[in-house]
């Protein structure tokens, strides 16, 4: 029931994944990654175990991937060890580009996913393909975009385009949504903002995004000038009054 978009930029040194879907609290168990923090390394890479989700798989990918294990051997090495891997979608993205996504013969229909250079579009429990082409599209005609406008847009592309459903039920809303990119300047993410049990959370996370990016001068000034923290923290009291 969630529709997913990851993507990798080497040129900027970019990496993120966005996500939707109308389960609620999904962030206790998605994404998975690993190498990223507090260092950004060659070997960073995203995980999004979805479907009838089993974030093990997500670990099991990293630790297959660790051991040399190749692409063309994972899907064969994660079903050995995943007595249900029928009922999984899963998909990776590394820091250096490459790819990989497998959805399940039983993912709650319409499942699929949609490969790029570098990216990767898909969903499950859906009324049919739309979302998880417009979702590609966009990936595709933003590149030139920072990654976390870019996962965005793509992210909107998919709502509009029909979201989560099933022919017998019609549409179903969104509950929870969220985004996370990396860049290797710090040690943590560029980006990470999570909406959860909401009635809209797609609109809210775009919102959020853009606000919360006036944090990023108090969580360096926490970190590398202390002394300063007060300067610039008038910032959080602007956003909370915004809220309220």
């Amino acid at each position: 029931m969630t529709y997913t978009v990851l993507a990798s930029n080497p040129d900027t040194n970019e990496i993120g994944i966005a996500s939707t879907t109308i389960t609620i609290n999904f962030s206790r168990t998605f994404p998975v990654h690993r190498h990223l923090l507090p260092e950004m390394t060659d070997k960073g890479i995203i995980v999004a175990p979805m479907a009838t989700i089993h974030p093990q798989n997500g670990y099991k990918l990293c630790d297959l991937r660790d051991a040399g294990v190749s692409w063309d051997d994972m899907e064969g090495e994660l079903e050995k060890q995943d007595e249900n891997w029928s009922w999984r979608q899963i998909g990776a993205v590394t820091t250096s580009g490459e790819t990989w996504v497998r959805t399940g013969t039983d993912a709650w229909d319409h499942a699929s996913h949609i490969m790029a250079d570098g990216s990767i579009a898909m969903g499950n429990f859906m009324g049919g393909p739309e979302p998880v082409k417009a979702m590609a599209k966009a990936l595709e005609d933003n590149r030139g975009e920072s990654m976390d406008e870019r996962l965005l847009r793509a992210l909107e592309a998919g709502k509009a385009a029909g979201g989560q459903g099933q022919p017998d039920l019609g549409p179903v809303p969104e509950s929870w949504a969220m985004i996370q990119v990396f860049n290797g300047q710090q040690p943590w993410p560029a980006v990470d903002v999570r909406v959860d049990f909401d009635v809209d959370p797609v609109p809210k996370l775009r919102r959020l995004v853009t606000q919360l990016k006036n944090m990023d001068k108090v969580l360096h000034t926490m970190s590398y000038n202390p002394s300063k923290t007060f300067d610039v923290y008038g910032v959080v009291f602007d956003m909370y009054n915004a809220q309220v």
